[in-house]
């Protein structure tokens, strides 16, 4: 255990080909977003040019900005950004009436105005929007001030409002129309994603007649991960279809019964190799007959199953009478119909405007501060060199600025990198192709082709879409110069300075002055991993009601969900910072990734020891044999929060008597004959030791 207590960082060479292969591999939907990124860029590159329409490389880029993953939450984004730009704009007029000759108010509003930005944008209910405006109004102070006078001012206000609101109705309407990215669709294919992994799982059951043995990390990842993502699915989805929320209740079983069923799948593929009888092999046979008609049903909005007239006979081999019960839930879910459910008679909670420790935190303040010296620092120093086109740096503080430095650092390397790819493109296209251009066609086609290149990156996850919007964006400024053809080089030198200079700042900021590292944060997070596992490793107890287990059961599960998807992404995060300082108190790479794998392993572990099939071996023991486990169990949960606050503290372990429990258990267990239940309370032990 003293590998978590201050392992210092070695060396650390991330594999960041093998990463860009696998960021950049195809997956469904992101063809149709880079094609309606495509065709979006296209039409707002003729109709900005045959209207003369300036800043046509701000329009080209709202359009990546906005277009999302589906329509329902593009068409959110869209208005979001209209609403806060239009009263972005309104608000930056109103305050010129003061400032417009008096830079001495106006830089201290423009401080205001980004403090205000970053605050809103961690304690706001609508954080986005808080930011949008905020930022925004700053940003264009800092544009107005180079108009000679006011009637140039308003006239640039207004036009750069036109520049900007059009591209992104027309965004929202293309994404309606072309190719729609449809949140049904995706909770539909998400549910086919578990039932394919089982389907897949029964047939090499059916095929190589055993079960077990299997190493398989991407069904590992969809097993412990949780409906999250699914149910937000389902939000989208109910927004366009008002029809689903009748089905509210249902659709969540639904949603519920396919994190069971990809966690009893994992649990039937991950087991010990076993033979399986032939009873049990046509039983799989059923199984998975029962699967492939929940498929075929699966995309109807209405109920079009009904209830089992004789129930199944259940399969002998535990796991595989788990994944029945599974499929079960999943076929009892979409069974049901309507329910009194309405957007209109359902208990709503008033949701207040800011969260709970907006004026309490000290961190929102402290982050919002930092940005706003990184921010203005860069804008006093570009106008003090005379040097405007670095204006980029005072944009880079304030969109790289994230909960911790790791985040931080690592979306300023997307930033960067993604410009340099931008401005490389819009270098060779400026000495290779504008001078052979005749017409606006040649130039439609040219920016088409780029804009597949930037909008298939920006269509990729989170771990590399940000730098594909850059990209986009570093190839607009770069070719898009004036209404008519431009060669100026320097365009593409002073954006990567400015990235740069802003990249620098940032890190120094969040480096020295209250710095959140994302690997205290990870810290904190593993430490609450560790202690979720260890209240669902207490159940169930000796003597409690099955029922108040199954409720406690139900919300530890979903935290311990959200805390392994945090675990994965603060462990990127505190690679980065790994990389780029040397904190005594860092993960070595190696380790995180031991963390990672393990507690992913004890979550599914833990989970499946509270699933109906064990639930039932377990009521099947004897006192005796409950007692001990249950004195196991509270010997494991007490060794589980001692190593969560080794973890937190970065402290060695304290000692704890594990094996003698152990031991004393396997007296026990070992009289026990014709139940599964033992052998995965081994697997937990087993588990619990080798994550330490």
């Amino acid at each position: 255990m003293n590998s978590f207590a201050c392992a210092p960082l070695k060396d650390f060479r991330p594999a960041w080909l093998v990463w860009l292969r696998r960021e950049l591999a195809p997956f469904p939907g992101r063809k149709e977003m880079t094609i309606r990124l495509v065709v979006t860029t296209a039409i707002v590159t003729v109709l900005s040019l045959a209207l003369q329409v300036p800043q046509l490389a701000f329009s080209a880029f709202f359009c990546f900005f906005v277009t999302k993953e589906n329509r329902v939450l593009t068409s959110f984004t869209g208005v979001l950004m209209i609403i806060a730009i239009t009263c972005a704009t309104i608000i930056n007029l109103l305050l010129y009436t003061w400032v417009f000759d008096y830079p001495e108010y106006r830089i201290p509003v423009m401080a205001c105005l980004i403090f205000c930005a970053m605050f809103l944008s961690r304690t706001f209910v609508i954080g986005p929007l808080g930011f949008a405006v905020g930022f925004f109004s700053a940003l264009m102070l800092t544009v107005g001030e180079a108009a000679p006078d006011t009637d140039t001012l308003v006239r640039n206000e207004l036009w750069l409002w036109v520049a900007v609101v059009y591209p992104i109705a027309l965004t929202v309407f293309v994404n309606q129309l072309l190719l729609p990215a449809d949140p049904w669709t995706a909770l539909v294919k998400a549910l086919e994603l578990r039932l394919d992994a089982a389907s897949t799982a029964l047939n090499r059951v059916i095929r190589e007649g055993s079960a077990g043995g299997q190493d398989n990390q991407p069904l590992l990842n969809l097993a412990t991960r949780g409906g999250t993502p699914m149910l937000g699915y389902l939000g989208f989805a109910e927004m366009q279809y008002p029809e689903l929320k009748r089905r509210h209740p249902f659709l969540v079983e639904t949603i519920s019964a396919a994190s069971h069923l990809a966690n009893a799948t994992a649990s039937l593929e991950f087991r010990d190799p076993r033979a399986v009888s032939p009873e049990d092999i046509l039983r799989a046979k059923t199984l998975l007959s029962e699967i492939e008609q929940l498929e075929s049903v699966l995309p109807e909005k209405e109920r079009v199953l009904s209830s089992h007239k004789t129930p199944l006979t259940p399969p002998e081999l535990p796991q595989l009478r788990e994944l029945g019960f599974a499929i079960e839930s999943f076929r009892d879910s979409m069974v049901q119909g309507a329910s009194d459910y309405s957007s209109t008679n359902i208990a709503k909670t008033k949701k207040p405007l800011f969260s709970p420790d907006a004026f309490t935190n000290p961190n929102h303040v402290r982050f919002a501060l930092k940005v706003t010296f990184a921010a203005m620092l860069c804008y006093i120093l570009y106008n003090s060199l005379h040097w405007p086109g670095i204006s980029t740096s005072f944009i880079t503080c304030c969109f790289i600025a994230l909960g911790n430095t790791g985040a931080t650092i690592y979306k300023s390397w997307l930033r960067f990198f993604g410009c340099l790819a931008g401005g490389f493109a819009g270098y060779l296209s400026i000495f290779l192709f504008l001078p052979h251009m005749v017409s606006i066609t040649s130039l439609v086609l040219l920016t088409a082709t780029v804009s597949a290149l930037a909008g298939w990156v920006a269509g990729g996850t989170e771990r590399i879409s940000y730098a594909g919007l850059q990209f986009a964006f570093a190839f607009y400024l770069s070719i898009f110069q004036g209404l008519e053809p431009d060669v100026n080089l320097t365009t593409i030198r002073d954006r990567l300075v400015g990235i740069l200079l802003g990249t620098f700042v940032s890190a120094v900021m969040f480096r020295y002055i209250w710095p959140e590292h994302a690997t205290d944060q990870l810290r904190a997070t593993l430490a609450q991993l560790l202690r979720t596992v260890s209240q669902l490793v207490c159940l169930p107890q000796t003597g409690s009601a099955m029922q108040s287990s199954a409720d406690k059961t139900k919300s530890l599960h979903a935290a311990l969900s959200r805390d392994l998807d945090s675990v994965l992404v603060l462990s990127e995060q505190a690679a980065v910072e790994n990389v780029m300082f040397d904190n005594p108190k860092t993960f070595s790479a190696n380790l995180m990734e031991h963390i990672s794998s393990h507690a992913q392993v004890l979550g599914l572990i833990t989970t499946g020891l509270l699933r109906r099939t064990k639930l039932e071996e377990w009521q099947l023991l004897d006192q005796t044999a409950q007692t001990s486990e249950a004195e196991l169990r509270e010997v494991v949960a007490d060794y589980l929060q001692r190593m969560a606050v080794s973890v937190e503290s970065c402290q060695p372990l304290s000692s704890c008597d594990l094996d003698s429990a152990y031991a004393r258990w396997n007296l026990t267990a070992a009289g026990i004959a014709g139940n599964d239940r033992p052998r995965l309370v081994r697997r937990l032990v087993d588990q619990v030791q080798n994550l330490a």
